[in-house]
């Protein structure tokens, strides 16, 4: 399972420096385009461009896509958020029941909320046939990101859940 998992960060980890560099692409875009549509009408010459409107659609998706990705590959690499003060007074009995508590209601609010809730959502928004204003695209296609990181999340919780009692020590001892 280690090694499955390793695999699906490093493609997650390629996704997301995809993601990035396409969203500073889009990003930059939209800048110079509104930066050469003011220029021209400043000066009174003919209009090159027009400014782009699709561009800031995309970058709200990209930064949501990044944000629920990025939660997952945090989650993976135990970079999430957390109260490493009060865990790290705790004795390995405690590290572990926490750890056990915390990753199994991680994997259920996953499981549950993010992906069955996020694939109704997508199904649910394919079929109405919803489109996103600039781009014209499926909304459900925009929302399949949720399910996909609920999946992914699930995946690396039920992982995590999976350690031995020594692999969740040395986890702990890296905290400190």
């Amino acid at each position: 399972m280690k090694r499955f998992c390793d695999g699906v960060e490093g493609a997650l980890r390629h996704a997301l420096v995809a993601l990035v560099a396409t969203m500073v692409v889009t990003v930059g875009w939209q800048v110079i385009s509104r930066l050469v549509a003011r220029l021209s009408v400043a000066f009174d010459l003919p209009q090159v461009v027009e400014p782009s409107r699709w561009t800031e659609e995309l970058a709200g998706f990209q930064l949501g896509w990044l944000a629920l990705l990025g939660a997952v590959y945090a989650l993976r690499r135990g970079e999430h958020p957390g109260f490493d003060l009060v865990y790290s007074k705790w004795s390995a009995g405690q590290k572990r029941l926490a750890d056990r508590l915390g990753f199994g209601l991680i994997a259920a609010f996953s499981l549950l909320v993010l992906t069955y809730g996020g694939a109704r959502l997508a199904f649910m928004t394919l079929q109405l046939g919803q489109t996103t204003p600039a781009l014209g695209w499926p909304m459900g296609v925009v929302y399949s990101v949720i399910p996909t990181s609920g999946l992914l999340m699930t995946l690396f919780a039920v992982e995590r859940l999976m350690h031995t009692p020594a692999e969740s020590q040395r986890r702990a001892e890296t905290l400190l």
